[in-house]
């Protein structure tokens, strides 16, 4: 017989010991069994006098008057029946040596029933089951038989919750299919299977934890799909949040405060829903007919989230939507970017970050549908803009793209690029001559490519892709030289609207997309918002007022990343007084727009030392910078004769044109200087110190009456219906349906830039004399 049985319970009250005392209790029952069947065997045969009779009849007639008695006076059921267990070793001893007596002489039966006897008794071992003794169960130990010997052996996790719940519950049910979540914690699920026939019993939670000695609710069943009755799944979490558990309440929160009539959301129901490690995702519909429209702020105070990072929405623009609610912001923590991660892939991208689910966050340096593309990156100072374009600066370098850098800011916004990029002006002054020369470069390649009758770009051949990117470019936009200013607005504008197909493209880093900071030039937000957008933490929380209208999906809502996170939340912060330094800062993320889709992404990360990101640095490689074929430098160079003396900023410290090209003392001008090509072969140009000022820019028309763009008439009708007075800026579209939006936007600044129309306020314009 097994410990197992041995140790079954057979009394109304059990006493749980360790398996050696069991095992002892066993072998000393067996022992005396065996002894006594020796006397059985051979007391007959030694003295069968009267008194044997006596003794073993009285023996026997004695225990059934116990018996008997007991029975008598106890209740009836299982007290009973253990009585009775304890009384057959002595009546079938006593009947056994009673039957041996009464044979005359000898015979090999007497040995043989003996021998059956102490094989019966210590086989069942009656007195050891009728005591109730239940082995006291451990992690470490579990019950097995070697042969006839019992001895402990090493308990698996499994077993021992089977044995546990076994134990506890005594209804018959068992526990299989156990599965624990980790190794080292004593989380699990399972499967409860009764018997046959039966249904699971209901069990309080108050029992099932205390089942598995488990906090209380930290253990819950629930139905097995496809399965009746029969089965239940059990789910134990003592150390880990039950997330299916709270994925269940979010389906009833969101009916009753998100979906409900005068809700977050009206309407809007939730479709499916799953869990993953510390978020649940959630996949919602509209009703048909309708457009999703899911306000961000709304649905974060419907589940009492502080952090509006911990939930990020995604839809369609029709009628489905993903929305996904994180246990904290998963995007904490962030690892370093690799050169593998820079390097291009045949479809035109590179990797700069890690989006909200886990995926890459790529973009793209040039488009081989498209060409090249353009980009709009906002943020405040310290939101990240430094590390982003420090990213995709190194990526074009590891991937053949000629860049041409214009950080407005002196050099100071972008000094990680000095010296790594093939052009990298400082200063307003030499941006704006930077851009002229690729103004210049677009012209080349658009005639040859008109000579050669190519009508797309085409990678390297003949080639290379250039990008521009301008930093801080709203201090030149809105530049108080006029000259300057509207000189800017034109190169961006033009370069923008035909760079794309001579593989020329742009990019601007800007502290928010507001006109003001873009020089009140619609045209040219629009036209940066075709590509790649990037909003990072800006000074504005509103999508209209950053301006995107026509980018962002049809439902979208987002909330201004804050400029630090918490891992309890900001009110808790708060409340709890801790320094605004102790939260983690939100550097580097951002919500990246790209073919119509909205992702909430955060850049690699990047340690800054003493001022520079040496990270940064070690990415861009030790190589020389990619530069421009022999014809393009000559072009760069004849046009401002500045191309040569790229890397020794001569007009780095000079604010206006007047002062760079003055022959005041102190000033320095340029001296001329051959082009060079990246193939070695040279042209001569004149230098621009002795040019008259501006004479750079001669073909520029400054945005007056031949401004690139301009729709032929469409001014003329705008200052048709300003005539019959102020209009705001929407019925202005309305009233002229054969031009795109932008282009009356455009049309419009280019009429204030005249001198022939304002704004009389946000959004409205009438004529300058009204």
């Amino acid at each position: 017989m097994s410990t197992t049985d041995q140790a079954a319970p057979a009394v109304d009250t059990t006493k749980s010991v360790p398996g050696h005392v069991i095992y002892r209790r066993v072998l000393a029952e067996r022992t005396s069994y065996a002894l006594t069947a020796a006397g059985m065997a051979v007391g007959p045969q030694l003295d069968d006098s009267a008194w044997s009779y006596l003794a073993s009849g009285g023996i026997g007639l004695g225990t059934l008057a116990w018996l008997y008695a007991k029975a008598k006076s106890a209740d009836q059921g299982l007290s009973a029946i253990v009585r009775a267990q304890r009384a057959i070793p002595f009546l079938t001893a006593a009947g056994t040596y009673v039957a041996n007596l009464i044979t005359p002489g000898f015979d090999w039966w007497e040995i043989v029933d003996a021998a059956a006897w102490a094989g019966l008794m210590g086989w069942m071992a009656p007195l050891t089951r009728s005591a109730g003794l239940v082995l006291e169960l451990t992690e470490h130990q579990a019950p097995t038989s070697i042969g006839t010997v019992l001895a402990p052996r090493e308990l698996t996790y499994t077993e021992f919750l089977a044995a546990k719940w076994a134990q506890a519950t005594g209804d018959g049910t068992r526990l299989v299919s156990i599965a624990p979540y980790r190794a080292d914690r004593p989380d699990f699920e399972a499967v409860v299977v009764a018997q046959a026939g039966k249904a699971v019993p209901t069990f309080t939670e108050v029992q099932l934890a205390a089942a598995f000695d488990f906090p209380l609710g930290t253990v819950r069943m629930r139905p097995v799909q496809g399965s009746g009755p029969g089965r239940m799944r059990l789910v134990a979490r003592p150390t880990s949040e039950d997330i299916e558990a709270v994925a269940e309440g979010i389906r009833g929160l969101w009916e009753t405060s998100v979906a409900a009539p005068g809700k977050a959301a009206p309407g809007v129901g939730l479709i499916e829903h799953r869990t993953e490690k510390d978020r649940i995702v959630l996949l919602v519909a509209s009703p048909p007919g309708k457009t999703i429209y899911l306000p961000h702020t709304s649905i974060c105070s419907a589940f009492g989230i502080d952090d509006p990072s911990r939930l990020v929405i995604e839809t369609d623009g029709i009628r489905m939507g993903v929305v996904s609610i994180y246990k904290s912001n998963p995007l904490m923590k962030v690892r370093k970017a690799t050169v593998e991660d820079l390097t291009m892939d045949d479809k035109g991208r590179i990797t700069i970050g890690v989006c909200h689910d886990g995926k890459p966050a790529r973009m793209r340096l040039w488009d081989p549908g498209q060409g090249a593309l353009r980009g709009i990156t906002a943020g405040v100072t310290g939101a990240g803009k430094s590390v982003l374009q420090n990213l995709i600066l190194a990526g074009e370098k590891r991937s053949g793209v000629v860049s041409w850098v214009g950080d407005v800011q002196g050099g100071m916004s972008l000094p990680e690029a000095e010296g790594r990029v093939d052009w990298f002006a400082k200063g307003p002054v030499e941006t704006l001559l930077m851009l002229t020369a690729a103004h210049a470069v677009m012209k080349y390649r658009e005639r040859i490519s008109n000579e050669m009758g190519r009508g797309d770009f085409d990678l390297g051949r003949p080639w290379p892709l250039i990008n521009i990117t301008l930093d801080e470019i709203n201090r030149l936009l809105s530049h108080p030289d006029e000259a300057m200013r509207k000189a800017t607005a034109y190169l961006i504008a033009d370069i923008q609207k035909t760079g794309r197909k001579v593989g020329i493209g742009i990019r601007l880093a800007v502290q928010s997309l507001h006109l003001k900071d873009l020089g009140d030039d619609d045209a040219i937000r629009q036209q940066g918002k075709v590509g790649a957008l990037f909003l990072m933490r800006t000074a504005s929380s509103s999508t209209k007022e950053m301006g995107l209208d026509g980018i962002a999906p049809a439902g979208f809502q987002m909330e201004n990343i804050p400029a630090r996170i918490y891992e309890n939340g900001q009110i808790e912060a708060l409340f709890s007084g801790q320094d605004d330094e102790d939260g983690e800062s939100t550097a580097g993320m951002a919500y990246m727009f790209l073919d119509g889709r909205a992702k909430f992404m955060r850049t690699f990360f990047a340690e800054k030392v003493d001022g520079v990101y040496p990270d940064l640095i070690a990415l861009y490689g030790e190589e020389p910078a990619n530069g421009l074929t022999k014809g393009e430098a000559e072009a760069a160079q004849l046009k401002v004769g500045l191309y040569d003396l790229r890397h020794i900023n001569p007009y780095a410290d000079c604010d206006t044109l007047a002062q760079a090209f003055s022959d005041a003392p102190g000033s320095t001008p340029a001296a001329s200087a051959p082009a060079t090509g990246t193939d070695g072969d040279s042209g001569e140009a004149e230098a621009p110190a002795s040019a008259p000022f501006g004479a750079p820019f001669g073909d520029i028309p400054f945005g007056l009456s031949d401004d690139p763009g301009e729709e032929p008439g469409l001014q003329d009708q705008i200052l048709e219906l300003l005539a019959e007075g102020p209009k705001p800026l929407k019925d202005l579209r309305v009233a002229l349906p054969a031009f795109q939006p932008s282009s009356v936007s455009n049309a419009c600044s280019q009429l204030k830039a005249k001198g022939l129309a304002t704004t009389r306020k946000r959004g409205v314009w009438q004529l300058t004399d009204s």
